[in-house]
């Protein structure tokens, strides 16, 4: 697949959702109590582990360091 292959929904799709999760999160968390600070806390919580997961994702398996040009 190559970039050409791609529209705006699979370029930007997942960091939106990433974005509303953790607005939705901290307006929650800030508006309302008990619960909403609960459910807050778990939607920035699986924000942040969406985006961890897409890093390693993107990961090649093989990945070696690059040699230092100091010896």
């Amino acid at each position: 697949m190559s970039r050409r292959d791609l529209g705006p929904g699979a370029i930007f799709g997942a960091p939106l959702a990433l974005a509303m999760l953790s607005l939705i999160g901290l307006v929650g968390a800030l508006l309302a109590d008990g619960a909403w600070d609960w459910i807050g806390a778990g939607l920035l919580a699986l924000s942040l582990a969406g985006a961890a997961a897409a890093r390693l994702a993107r990961r090649p398996a093989d990945h070696q360091p690059r040699p230092s040009s100091r010896q």
